[in-house]
């Protein structure tokens, strides 16, 4: 019978990279991190910065171990599971597991179409997708999974552009029953220069509703680069 430690070196899965950089947006931005990307994502946002994650058969095939080892190298014990849809990934639990292990504190972010399975994670970061995104709703809108995400006390990320995302959020907390205090709306943008033109409006919003603000840290440092 396979002992635990050779099961893990017989899992393998595919990731699109791992990295050292701080936490560009959420409750936890500027905080440093080392980011795990798994790959594969069936969500499809029209507006999303990371496409490049989406396909399951891309990025390159490491076996869990090997990626433990490669997020263990960087001198910061603070990891973030992203993708893609991180939940998507069959890496996805073993991964959480293996990281606790090592002493890692895990964030991790997912659109909350699928429900948490039971890992030990200290941060969900849920951004439940908005009809601007292009994702039919039935896809984007987990009622079972969004429950057991705010069971867990999740924090919510809102993507938003006009005063119609704005609304959609307001209906969804109301339907949900998300506390405020829990819900970051973002200025969209992957340029520079749309970050900064949007984000005064965006907090005006938050200071309206009662919302907190999330910068997007990585996109106003590097713009939309890879591996920061």
């Amino acid at each position: 019978m396979l002992q635990r430690a050779d099961l893990r070196k017989s899992l393998t899965g595919r990731i699109a990279e791992v990295f050292f950089s701080i936490q560009g947006e959420g409750p936890t931005a500027g905080m440093p991190a080392v980011f795990v990307r798994l790959q594969g994502c069936s969500v499809g946002c029209a507006w999303c910065d990371t496409k490049y994650s989406w396909d399951p058969r891309a990025g390159r095939e490491v076996a869990l171990d090997e990626v433990v080892e490669e997020a263990a190298a960087f001198p910061c014990r603070r990891s973030v599971i992203t993708g893609g849809e991180p939940l998507e990934s069959s890496l996805f639990a073993p991964l959480v597991e293996a990281l606790t292990t090592r002493g890692f504190t895990l964030e991790v972010e997912t659109s909350g179409t699928l429900a948490p399975p039971a890992v030990a994670v200290a941060q969900w970061n849920v951004s439940v997708k908005l009809a601007g995104s292009g994702v039919p709703e039935a896809k984007r809108i987990n009622p079972d999974a969004i429950r057991e995400f705010l069971r867990l006390g999740a924090w919510w990320k809102f993507v938003v552009v006009d005063a119609s995302n704005v609304a959609e959020v307001l209906r969804l907390a109301e339907r949900f029953a998300i506390p405020r205090e829990r819900i970051l709306l973002m200025p969209e943008g992957v340029r520079r220069e749309e970050i900064l033109e949007r984000s005064p409006w965006v907090w005006e919003e938050c200071k309206r509703y009662g919302f907190r603000f999330s910068p997007r840290l990585h996109i106003l440092l590097w713009g939309a680069k890879r591996g920061v």
